[in-house]
């Protein structure tokens, strides 16, 4: 099965990963975009378009299967299964916002699930996916390592883009730890499947 590699990239993110979703009616009328619980297979998707999946911020998880999630923005690029594997870097899961008009790219896994997140709320503690400073993590200076997993770890202002691991590597980059001040509104992105945020 064809797996992806890592790669640390700069990440340039659509406004879709800047809070919940809302697709723009005039500049007076918006109209909030209510994720709906969805199963799909491998293929390719498109956000808001009827039968494939609605915008809106989920948990995406395998059901049956792993292989590459990825999407048209290029801000997902993970392996995706039912377990946790470090030598690939596969996740178990990927939380993330989904932007109408964006496409979501499902490879060699059989079945997918797009859960709606509910509310959300500030931690530490933080799994492979997107997550905004102000309504995911509180703003402030941070030790960031790694507590299973290694992979991309990076803001969507190039203020970070490491690759980061339970121990560092020479060879390909990876550190141990970053340390970094994350402000209000700032989009910070991982594939590692957990990581640990300690205020400095």
């Amino acid at each position: 099965m064809k797996k992806i590699s890592k790669l640390v990239l700069p990440i340039i993110l659509s406004s879709a990963f800047l809070g919940t979703a809302f697709i723009s009616q005039g500049s007076n009328n918006s109209i909030y975009a209510k994720a709906t619980q969805a199963t799909l297979g491998a293929g390719t998707f498109t956000v808001g378009k009827k039968g494939d999946i609605k915008p809106g911020r989920y948990i995406i998880k395998s059901i049956n299967g792993s292989g590459n999630l990825s999407d048209s923005t290029g801000q997902i690029n993970v392996i995706l299964g039912q377990t946790v594997d470090t030598d690939s870097g596969q996740v178990d899961s990927y939380t993330t916002n989904l932007k109408k008009g964006d496409q979501v790219q499902i490879q060699g896994i059989e079945s997918t699930s797009f859960t709606p997140t509910g509310k959300r709320i500030k931690k530490t503690i933080l799994s492979a996916g997107d997550w905004k400073v102000g309504k995911d993590i509180k703003a402030g200076r941070y030790v960031i390592t790694a507590l299973q997993g290694s992979g991309n770890l990076s803001t969507n202002d190039g203020m970070i883009n490491e690759i980061l691991g339970i121990t560092s590597d020479s060879e390909t980059g990876q550190v141990s730890s970053v340390t970094a001040q994350l402000t209000k509104g700032e989009i910070l992105s991982t594939n590692l499947e957990q990581i640990k945020l300690t205020k400095k």
